[in-house]
């Protein structure tokens, strides 16, 4: 029999020592246990995130920590773990969010019976003390870039690709890196999803797309300076963004269209 698939799971921390623990043992408990997790410590963190990081791998050989980079910032540290990643396959959760156990097997399965290179779930969102928000997001089975356009309902704790397929992905330096690379890939093939809520976003006060004004304005420059769209695509492709976040900060279920 082949060896299973080792999935190389990326995780950044900056001053994550109120969350971390929670999102590592999240990862400890798949029902899928052929992983590593690549845990990056940001060279700026100064809490005990790299105390906490180092017992945590002491534990577990499948943890490897990283730290002393030469840079810091959430898109060079996962870049860097891109790079050193060894698995068949490249998963991502960053330090305050959450999977469900089944998260991984359930994803894998899908991708090895349907031969996709691109996979994700659905997710839910969860308040900083880990209370269940309104908010979930069930994207529908199959996400082109042409649906992607429109509405971003591939989160990025979900997403898991075929390495060999993206042998060099990197993220850029913008705010919704992950958006930016899944419409790179989409443009090369089409993801599916497992259409169950198998992860928890924590939503924080404090993190880097909270800003809505900042957020609007990256949708629209990613729209006409990364994807090159004319405005008489790039215009609807905006107001579906506009809609959908209008219809994302209502207390219901947000759902695929």
């Amino acid at each position: 029999m082949p060896a299973p698939s080792l999935i190389s799971i990326v995780m950044p921390a900056y001053n994550a020592v109120a969350t971390l623990r929670e999102s590592v043992q999240s990862v400890q408990a798949q029902t899928y246990p052929t992983w590593e997790l690549l845990l990056v410590v940001d060279r700026n963190s100064k809490d005990e995130t790299l105390t906490m990081a180092e017992a945590l791998a002491a534990e577990d050989p499948r943890i490897r920590v990283i730290q002393g980079l030469p840079e810091g910032g959430c898109v060079f540290n996962r870049n860097h773990a891109l790079k050193t990643a060894t698995g068949d396959f490249i998963a991502f959760l960053d330090s305050d969010d959450l999977w469900l156990p089944e998260k991984l097997e359930k994803q894998l399965a899908l991708m090895e019976t349907t031969g996709c290179h691109l996979a994700y779930t659905g997710y839910r969102q969860i308040d900083w003390q880990g209370r269940p928000l309104p908010t979930i997001i069930r994207p529908p089975e199959k996400l082109t870039h042409a649906d992607l356009l429109r509405d971003n309902l591939l989160g990025c704790l979900t997403a898991m690709f075929r390495r060999s397929a993206f042998p060099a992905v990197q993220f850029v330096e913008f705010l919704h890196e992950d958006y930016i690379l899944w419409l790179q890939l989409l443009r090369q093939t089409t993801a599916h999803g497992v259409p169950e809520v198998l992860a928890h976003y924590r939503v924080a006060p404090t993190s880097r797309s909270g800003n809505k004004v900042k957020a609007a304005i990256a949708r629209w420059r990613i729209l006409r300076e990364f994807e090159h769209l004319p405005l008489t695509r790039a215009v609807p492709a905006y107001l579906h963004y506009v809609s959908s976040a209008l219809l994302k900060r209502a207390p219901t279920v947000s759902s695929n269209q």
